[in-house]
């Protein structure tokens, strides 16, 4: 049964790609669930009143901050890492 599958993939494509995938799209779907939840968490804070406005922008601006900055650090990686001269 399961040769019926493997077939039709192209010899380029491993099932180590298909693994790798599967494994990057599990840590973007894990990524996405800690994001909501602490977007979700901060909401009701701010909803009980628990978190005053001040506390809950700063937090909005440093998310921002880090994200710009894993950006700027991870675009010369990766073009670092794709280049043949080693």
């Amino acid at each position: 049964m399961i040769g019926r599958l493997e077939d039709p993939v192209p010899p380029s494509v491993a099932k180590t790609t298909l693994y790798r995938v599967a494994g990057w799209l599990l840590r973007a779907y894990v990524a996405t669930l800690l994001v909501v939840g602490v977007y979700s968490l901060l909401w009701l804070l701010e909803i009980a009143g628990m978190l005053p406005g001040r506390w809950l922008s700063t937090v909005w601006i440093g998310i921002a901050a880090m994200g710009a900055v894993f950006l700027v650090l991870s675009l010369p990686l990766y073009y670092a890492a794709r280049t043949t001269d080693r």
